[in-house]
């Protein structure tokens, strides 16, 4: 009966269309008969009974039906001007689809109950210039084929969940403008296609799972005005050919968000050394140790960098800039806590030194012993330093550092220090989950390691009081206590 209904329909369709018709008009309407077809299942895949406006489908010529723009003898738009937007689209879009050849636009985005694949036939859609399936609930990958589409301006699969790899093939459109796939679950690399797209504007790969780093090839694009990579899984170093798509202060701006990402290690130097004027600059919640210096020759209207590794050494000149102008707005804070909570266990009559690790030019240093402040030691002390110990010094030390120019303090991670009169080094010290112990300190050419359990492949690396690494090793299958020559 249901395939019965289906056909009766699609006969209706051909029906309206070639009532009162001319001979003249036989060929026109003869095609868009074939696209009539195409929009019958589109209908009774997409639970068009029950859409909110159906106004006309199926019942009166199809320049008529809600949503459906003819243009001659074609139907070249499909949900444009946010006809279909909110509409009650249920189901998935049919492969049929790929039928509508002359199709410019197909705008069946904020449907939330609109599932399935897209259709590979969407390959077939050449004269296409818009997609717009965003804010929907699609699954699957983003079929190569459309790589066939090279006309398209703007392609927006946003808010879906697709899944898989960016088809390198989406290089192919070099019309592109405008290319959204944000919150989604795409994974892999950047495709390097994506710097062929020479006209694009915008780039919008954000709240993704994308791994890797930023292509060189991205860089290519001279049109880009906005560059959104943040809530992924972008790792390595930021790479110094970013700055291939700031632009010199007279010309356009461009916006540029990577944050929350794994990106570690310094803000390239190279930076600092340009004129440049960015629009919006985002890092923050990363793992960057360093900025470039503070050279006053570029501005930046937002610049957001909270949730780094950075020290008040990398703080204060940028923060001047900032007063200066250079910033209209500048988010820095907080940081991660200084240095790493450890154990340590010293022998009577040894020594120790604990750095704060903040760095700058105008800091306060409040050392703090079992959380009391130490009030004897002098406020511009940034290594607190502890000769001829004895058992009087065991306890856990922090340091509170506050900046007199940046409104900001920061805290040193606790030191327990444990006092051992045995000579033995570990006896009765229960290590914290996932703690290492490192005896004696300081230590010679030799220390040793205390492990919360045995490990496979680990490196290890030593830091001066400066938090320079001094030495590195890797090792293997170690077991709970081991030695280490250095």
């Amino acid at each position: 009966m249901k395939k019965q209904i289906l056909f009766l329909t699609t006969l209706l369709a051909i029906v309206l269309l070639n009532c009162s018709t001319t001979p003249a008009q036989v060929l026109q309407q003869d095609s868009l008969a074939l696209d009539s077809l195409a929009l019958v299942a589109f209908y009774n895949s997409t639970g068009g009974p029950n859409w909110d406006n159906n106004a006309n489908w199926l019942t009166g010529p199809v320049g008529t039906w809600y949503g459906v723009t003819v243009e001659g003898d074609r139907v070249v738009e499909l949900g444009s001007a946010g006809n279909f937007s909110f509409n009650n689209l249920t189901g998935h879009l049919p492969s049929e689809i790929g039928d509508l050849t002359a199709l410019q636009k197909l705008v069946p985005g904020n449907n939330p109950g609109l599932t399935g694949e897209i259709p590979a036939e969407i390959g077939n859609l050449q004269q296409l210039r818009l997609i717009g399936t965003g804010n929907c609930s699609l699954i699957g990958t983003i079929p190569n084929s459309i790589g066939n589409c090279t006309l398209i301006r703007n392609l927006s699969l946003r808010e879906n969940n697709l899944t898989g790899l960016i088809p390198p093939e989406i290089g192919n459109l070099d019309s592109l403008i405008f290319l959204d796939l944000h919150d989604n679950q795409l994974t892999g690399i950047i495709p390097p296609e994506l710097g062929n797209l020479e006209n694009l504007e915008w780039l919008k790969l954000n709240n993704n799972l994308l791994t890797g780093t930023i292509p060189e090839e991205i860089t290519y694009l001279e049109n880009l005005e906005l560059l959104c990579l943040q809530h992924n899984q972008l790792s390595g170093q930021l790479p110094v050919y970013l700055s291939n798509l700031f632009y010199p202060l007279q010309w356009d701006i461009i916006s540029i968000n990577v944050s929350n990402n794994l990106f570690s290690g310094p803000v390239p130097d190279e930076w600092g050394e340009l004129s440049f004027y960015i629009s919006s600059l985002d890092i923050s919640n990363n793992h960057f140790t360093s900025l470039p210096d503070a050279q006053f020759n570029y501005m930046i209207d937002f610049f957001t960098l909270d949730f780094n590794d950075l020290r008040f050494e990398d703080l204060e000149p940028h923060y001047l800039m900032y007063l200066n102008g250079n910033y209209c707005t500048f988010d820095f804070e907080p940081q991660s806590t200084m240095m790493e909570e450890i154990d340590t266990v010293l022998i009577p009559g040894s020594s120790i030194s604990i750095y704060a690790g903040t760095g700058g030019e105008h800091v306060l240093y409040y050392w703090l012993k079992n959380s009391q402040h130490m009030e004897y030691i002098s406020l511009d002390t940034d290594t607190l330093h502890l000769e001829n110990i004895t058992i009087d010094d065991a306890g856990m030390y922090e340091c509170e550092a506050v900046n007199t120019l940046v409104p900001y303090n920061m805290w040193r991670k606790p030191l327990h220090i444990t006092i051992d009169t045995t000579g033995v080094g570990t006896q009765n010290i229960q290590p914290r989950q996932n703690q290492i112990y490192v005896y004696p300190n300081p230590a010679g050419e030799q220390v040793y390691l205390k492990f919360p359990h045995q490990t496979g492949v680990t490196e290890v690396r030593i830091f001066d009081m400066q938090g320079k690494i001094v030495f590195t090793k890797e090792i293997s299958h170690i077991a709970q206590n081991a030695s280490l020559n250095i």
